[in-house]
């Protein structure tokens, strides 16, 4: 029975493999092999080779992206060209160049990873970079192939979603005002509806300036700054309230206010005795290394709270 199913399976592989032309099949003592052909020998014999004439592969070739003739430049030899506009758009965003005592820094209601993307299209004309590192946010670079460098640090500001750009020389020393201004009208023209935004900077928006802290269960805000800077940027956020300022002391390190915005009327258009006036709150700051903390301590009965002060000073930091 066993030989008879042999038999039998070794017939059906014989017939099956028969019916193919690319198949050899060679049997010896019972043992069947298949050998395949090389099946590109029936191509020598199908068809005749085609053959094109050069009219028939004459191609019709269209410039579509020709050279610029070469112009006369009417830039001196050695001037920097100014960076061409990269979009046109109408309104501007808050762009502003500030100083404190001999730093001075550009500031922008953008975020770093916004900001980052538009220096780097500022540098492009006429600079040559150096080093980049977009999660410390610095850039170095040579000016028109000399060596001179601006180098510059990018920051997260103060307030929410803003950014400030430092420019300094090889030496560390503040660039030259001319800079500051050219990059500042650079973004300034560039920033609205800008959509660059630089993955590698991301970190960067992270790195506020300032935040809550709560200090014997007491609200205030730890500023990443010196004590001057945070007393100039505190000082500038009050004067966009109507919140009376009664008493400053910047010795000792305080402010007081009067909470009540209309609490004078029409008499404190011309000033007011400050004897005569409440103190609602007062602000002091305290130095912790390189930080400066802000705490606030309530002096009356008013109904507004520290959320309310904090969220209003908070609102107008820059």
């Amino acid at each position: 029975m066993k030989k008879i199913i042999e038999i039998i399976f070794y017939l059906t592989v014989i017939s099956s493999c028969a019916g193919n032309d690319f198949i050899n099949v060679d049997c010896e003592r019972g043992n069947c092999t298949a050998e395949r052909a090389d099946q590109n020998e029936r191509l020598g014999s199908e068809g005749e080779q085609l053959v094109l004439s050069e009219a028939d592969i004459d191609l019709d070739i269209s410039n579509d992206f020709p050279y610029p003739d070469k112009g006369q430049s009417f830039l001196k030899e050695g001037e920097i060209p100014r960076p061409k506009k990269i979009f046109s758009s109408t309104g501007s965003e808050i762009v502003e160049i500030r100083r404190l005592g001999e730093i001075y820094w550009i500031y922008s209601e953008s975020l770093p990873s916004k900001t980052w993307p538009l220096i780097k299209d500022y540098l492009s004309s006429g600079f040559d970079l150096i080093e980049e590192s977009p999660d410390a946010g610095i850039i170095k670079s040579t000016i028109g192939g000399s060596d001179e460098q601006l180098n510059i640090r990018l920051e997260h500001g103060i307030k929410n979603n803003s950014s400030e750009i430092y420019l300094s020389d090889k030496e560390n020393q503040t660039s030259d005002i001319s800079f500051f201004n050219e990059m500042a009208s650079f973004i300034q023209e560039n920033l609205p509806g800008y959509q660059g935004n630089s993955i590698a900077a991301q970190s960067l928006n992270l790195n506020k300036k300032a935040r809550i802290v709560y200090v014997r269960k007491e609200i205030g805000i730890e500023f990443k700054l010196s004590f001057e800077r945070t007393w100039s940027a505190l000082s500038r956020a009050l004067e966009r309230t109507e919140y009376i300022v009664v008493d400053r002391n910047r010795d000792l390190r305080y402010i007081q206010l009067d909470i009540e915005e209309d609490a004078e009327g029409f008499f404190n258009f011309f000033g007011s005795n400050e004897t005569d006036q409440k103190v609602d709150y007062e602000l002091t700051f305290t130095k912790i290394g390189d930080n400066t903390l802000l705490e606030f301590k309530k002096l009356s009965d008013i109904d507004v709270s520290v959320n309310e002060l904090v969220d209003k000073i908070n609102e107008n930091l820059s």
